[in-house]
């Protein structure tokens, strides 16, 4: 029997992963090929990189796939960026071929140079594919899913987010230019996008097919991830039993279901128990519940003195964000996986070297954090402070030798974070304004509605470990690695209601931002702590089957918490994208293709088309300034050409500078209206402009006076929209000297 089992379990992996490629081949989307390509570079970088990232306490039932494909994705990614932004080479496909065959040939030398052990084993493969299987098949479900509504939408900032992956692929430049203020380099936080650009580089498409299969990347990773890291930590805390490994399992697929399909628990009171007795009982109804309704639950329109966020991972991936906060999740999972493993492996002697790497590996990820979202810099590297005190006093006690090691490891991981990344924080200026206290704070009631279960089972996590009962079954290391990462979890709560960062919002929306970062970051390490705790209640029903009533709740209701939560994407799957089982309905996975059948968005594809068709990577257009979180600035997105000035807001924000960013759209508006030659040649020279475009949004926004550009180009597209002519004019350089 158990030889069956082995062999059963050695072809169910490669079964699914087949079955998941016919499914590509039926489906017939656009994006098919694209896909498979996609999901081939996603096993490769996991599974080439692996030597780079050991682990020597952490145990992984799939050998760590996605949290070697996160590490393993920054280490393919930082060289080439490095190199690219020193001036020696293009951020490009060649670029990436090149960096990733060199680390391959550094990853053999390591494991069959240095370590002298075999580069691969028949049962490791068995156990990435079983990793990549379950990544496959949620890759898969999204890809359809994401279908049915794949175009980018101008009322969310992923319009913005594909402007920068659109933008990095067409410059091939490691700091781009901003596409929304052609001149200037972009002044945000970019390296998430640049990211899915190497990946699109590397399986061979581009940023029209892989914004959305990213989209699914990430949402398959945080899945993945959350149960490796869960299994993991259930492994090491709780001491040895002949059912340990089933509570793992157990728990770790609770934690990542959570992670990767549920809401917050005003899901659960708005959305289910609230309708529920009212479809009972009767009475006045609590009001249609949208799917974001969650995430804005502190705001003033409900009577609260400010505005707050509140968002988490499927929510992201059902409004198609691949903001900084988004992206950056599946690289700041791999980081806590490898610094626990760090804090307990940390005396080690036979491992020393790798210890200093996984050190060094840290500091690389913190560093890393500083271009795709500084927000998670700061939480993470008081996070991994947190973590090694806590595991370095339970080690040594208060002891200089204890805190000599505590200061060195702080060095280390302060100068290489510094180090790592030093030429972009050489290129960008940061748009905080210091701290402040906060002069509002959430309601008790609505903190306790967001935040009363996910702090409640982290103390009762708390509780239990330190217990009598719990001292007896749970590894002293591991509890208090543990304890520091769930009290900083905890702590992510209340910053907000203590104190805030400052930028351009002020006043109602002071909070804003502070809290929108810090929770995200919370809901996603709560849900580890909700997979730990179902496992330790699983764990002590084996451990005491005489007493099985206490923890016999507790299973049941870690069971339908888990159900309920995680109900909240199958919900609004059905409002964002509607009936994702009609397939006539799906449009495909193309982030763009949708829009040329429709009239308002049409032309603007007509020259997309055009600009796409021109070969410079550095291309300037005209067109109508833009509005945050509207349909302006739109072909700079959809092409990656740069234009004087894009949304307002935004760029207000990226540079504190708005008297510079009025300039410019008066510049703009001036171009349009003004039908004075002279002053259009003045623009077009000043910014280098190669196209003009007259399309629905200039239009509508401005009194176009022709009279100014017309004969400045050739129209290379032209058509009539409601009785309007629209055109893209190629300029003629020699008609402005």
């Amino acid at each position: 029997m158990d030889l069956f089992r082995k062999r059963f379990s050695g072809f169910f992996s490669p079964a699914v992963i087949l079955a998941v490629i016919l499914c590509f081949i039926i489906m017939d989307d656009s994006g098919t090929t694209a896909a498979l390509c996609w999901l081939a570079v996603v096993f490769s970088v996991s599974f080439f990189m692996r030597p780079f990232i050991s682990f020597g306490k952490l145990t992984f039932p799939d050998e760590g796939f996605g949290i070697r494909f996160g590490a393993g994705l920054v280490l393919c990614f930082l060289p080439l960026w490095t190199v690219s932004a020193l001036g020696l080479c293009d951020f490009s496909a060649l670029g990436a071929y090149i960096t990733a065959a060199v680390l391959f040939a550094a990853g053999v030398f390591i494991k069959c140079g240095i370590r002298k052990e075999k580069y691969v084993t028949a049962g490791e493969i068995q156990r990435f594919l079983r990793g990549f299987a379950v990544f496959a098949v949620i890759f898969l479900i999204c890809f359809w899913v994401i279908g049915f509504n794949p175009v980018i939408d101008n009322g969310t900032e992923n319009y913005m987010d594909f402007g920068f992956m659109q933008t990095i692929y067409r410059q091939k430049r490691a700091v781009p230019i901003d596409m929304w203020f052609s001149g200037e380099h972009l002044n945000y936080y970019y390296f998430g996008q640049s990211v899915s650009v190497l990946m699109c580089f590397l399986s061979g498409t581009t940023p029209e097919y892989g914004y959305n299969m990213m989209l699914a990347t990430f949402i398959g990773m945080v899945a993945v991830m959350v149960y490796e890291i869960v299994y993991a930590l259930t492994e090491s805390l709780l001491l040895p039993h002949p059912q340990k490994s089933f509570c793992a399992n157990l728990g770790a697929t609770a934690g990542a279901v959570v992670a990767a399909l549920g809401g917050n628990c005003h899901w659960i009171i708005f959305g289910i128990i609230i309708p529920a007795f009212q479809k009972i009982f009767g009475g006045a109804g609590g009001g249609f519940y949208w799917f974001s309704d969650g995430t804005v639950y502190i705001r003033t329109q409900l009577g609260d003195p400010d505005n707050g966020k509140n968002e988490f991972p499927a929510y992201s991936l059902i409004l198609g964000d691949l903001h900084a906060h988004v992206i950056n999740l599946i690289f700041v999972l791999p980081l806590v996986a490898i610094l626990l493993d760090l804090c307990l492996s940390d005396d080690d002697r036979k491992r020393r070297g790798e210890r200093i790497w996984q050190l060094v590996l840290i500091s690389i990820l913190l560093g890393f954090y500083k271009g795709s979202n500084y927000w998670d810099f700061a939480i993470y590297y008081v996070i991994t402070g947190a973590v090694i005190v806590f595991s370095r006093i339970t080690k040594d006690g208060f002891t200089v030798k204890g805190f000599t090691d505590i200061a060195e490891k702080a060095v280390t991981v302060t100068a290489v974070s510094f180090i790592s990344v030093l030429l972009f924080t050489m290129n960008f200026n940061r748009m905080e304004a210091g701290i402040k206290l906060c002069d509002n704070h959430t309601p008790v009631a609505k903190l306790m509605v967001l935040w009363l279960f996910p702090v409640a089972v982290t103390a009762g996590v708390i509780i239990f470990m330190y217990s009598r009962k719990g001292k007896a079954v749970t590894d002293r290391l591991c509890r208090n690695s543990m304890l520091a990462l769930m009290l900083c979890t905890i702590g992510l709560v209340i910053t907000p209601e203590v104190i805030y960062v400052r930028d351009i919002y002020e006043g109602v929306n002071s909070r804003f931002n502070t809290m929108f970062k810090l929770t995200y970051e919370a809901y996603t390490l709560f849900c580890l702590v909700i997979g730990v705790a179902f496992a330790i209640v699983l764990y002590m029903l084996f451990k005491n089957p005489a007493r099985p009533a206490v923890p016999a709740v507790f299973c049941v209701f870690f069971i339908v918490m888990t159900v309920l939560l995680s109900s909240y994407t199958f919900y609004s799957v059905k409002q964002w994208f509607g009936n994702v089982f009609d397939s006539s309905r799906r449009w495909g996975i193309s982030s763009l293709e949708p829009l040329r059948y429709d009239e308002n968005y049409s032309f603007e594809m007509v020259a997309y088309d055009a600009i796409m068709n021109d070969a410079s990577r550095d291309i300037n257009i005209i067109e109508s300034a833009g509005n945050s979180y509207e349909h302006e600035s739109a072909l700079s997105v959809y092409t990656g050409a740069a234009t004087p000035v894009g949304w307002h807001v935004h760029e207000w924000m990226w540079r504190d500078d708005s008297e510079t960013v009025n300039r410019r759209e008066n510049e703009v508006m001036c171009f349009y209206t003004l039908g004075d030659e002279e002053y259009c040649k003045s623009i077009l020279n000043k910014y280098d402009i190669d196209y003009i475009l007259v399309g629905p949004t200039e239009v509508c926004k401005y009194y176009v006076n022709r009279e100014g550009f017309e004969n400045l180009g050739e129209k290379t597209a032209a058509t009539i929209w409601r009785d309007c002519e629209l055109s893209l004019i190629k300029v003629d350089k020699s008609a402005l000297l």
